[in-house]
């Protein structure tokens, strides 16, 4: 009995050594790429374009591109490999992007692709170009490498911008679901800038639609709560008044949620006045100052969700919240119900005054 142990012990390790071995990768030997996009090639072919940052001996960062064309993404990647003089892998990729043209087409496969990918992360950033990504990316903007400069041009306005809180692993959730439907930020490439231009609307695999500017607040702010650096309000032909350190709160609730339901958001704004003329606000001028941001959200707001039933489309994910609240929730039934759901959002603005002097 012990010699089988001992054998059996023995079998485990010999394949666990020659099985369960992951192959090395010294980084001198790879090419690590940082950004790829995909662009419309044609009936059922994309073409990729891989971004890898070359590190030069004065310390300065360059950028090498590859690119190749394939009805599979993946395959793309071994074809871009022929022409590298080291292997191509993705372990570091930051950014991936899709022209909208694709967008239009469907992106469904070549984000299966990322998701099988063990070695790419779901923090992964996901964006649409304006246009193609090729051009985009064998640019260079600053002293990193485009990969990396794209990488932070998204999560700063993550953090302070209009772009929600989103990567590989949100979208994802969102494209599997039933319940809801993705979005990415919409990338613009302009001489040697790049900026971020809107969020892109997705039914499924398939760019629909850009989310109108005047919009990207309050969506936002109905998605998840935050607190941003500036709102423009404006109060007449040419008159604006800046609101800032803008906080937000937001909850739904929902009515009748086993027949028909109604749904009506609540939303909280609180922020400080900036004076740009260096005078005190009187309380008039205060109080028609939330009154119309209160009305000039809630426009928004209401525009904004009869714009996505009217292409029945769910970012906001209200049918989760429909759900969450719903015993023997029945998914088919929202589906039919939702173009024609009332919902209502409701805000309540908070304004503090701030002079010149505090």
């Amino acid at each position: 009995m012990k010699k089988v142990k001992i054998a059996a012990v023995i079998f485990i390790s010999l394949s666990a050594f020659l099985f369960g071995r992951v192959p090395s990768q010294i980084l001198d030997d790879v090419n690590m790429e940082s950004a790829v996009g995909y662009d419309y090639a044609g009936e059922n072919r994309i073409k990729a374009t891989s971004v890898v940052p070359i590190f030069n001996p004065d310390k300065s960062v360059g950028n090498e591109t590859l690119t190749a064309s394939d009805e599979l993404s993946k395959e793309t990647l071994r074809k871009m490999n022929l022409s590298s003089p080291r292997q191509l892998v993705n372990g570091k990729l930051e950014v991936a992007l899709y022209s909208k043209e694709l967008a239009k087409h469907g992106i469904g496969d070549s984000v299966d692709t990322l998701q099988r990918d063990p070695s790419i992360s779901e923090r992964l950033l996901v964006a649409v170009v304006d246009g193609e990504t090729a051009p985009l990316l064998k640019k260079k903007y600053g002293d990193r490498d485009t990969g990396a400069i794209l990488s932070m041009l998204i999560d700063q306005n993550i953090n302070a911008g209009l772009v929600p809180t989103y990567n590989l692993h949100h979208f994802l959730n969102n494209y599997f679901s039933k319940l809801s439907d993705p979005f990415l930020p919409v990338l613009e490439h302009k001489g040697k800038q790049v900026r971020i231009k809107g969020i892109a609307l997705l039914k499924g695999e398939r760019y629909v639609k850009t989310l109108h500017p005047d919009h990207q607040f309050v969506f936002k702010a109905l998605l998840e709560n935050f607190q941003l650096g500036i709102y423009k309000l404006k109060l007449g032909e040419e008159h604006y008044v800046a609101i800032e350190n803008i906080k937000t709160a937001h909850k739904f609730r929902i009515e009748n949620s086993k027949t028909f339901p109604k749904i009506t958001g609540q939303l909280k704004v609180k922020g400080i006045i900036r004076e740009t003329l260096g005078k005190r606000t009187t309380e008039k001028e205060m109080a028609e100052i939330k009154q119309k941001m209160r009305k000039q959200l809630e426009r928004q707001a209401s525009d904004m969700i009869a714009t996505f039933q009217q292409l029945k489309i769910d970012p906001l994910g209200l049918g989760n919240e429909v759900r969450s609240r719903t015993r023997n929730f029945n998914a088919q039934k929202w589906l039919e119900q939702y173009p024609d759901v009332k919902i209502k959002v409701k805000v309540d603005v908070e304004i503090l005054e701030k002079g010149v002097i505090d």
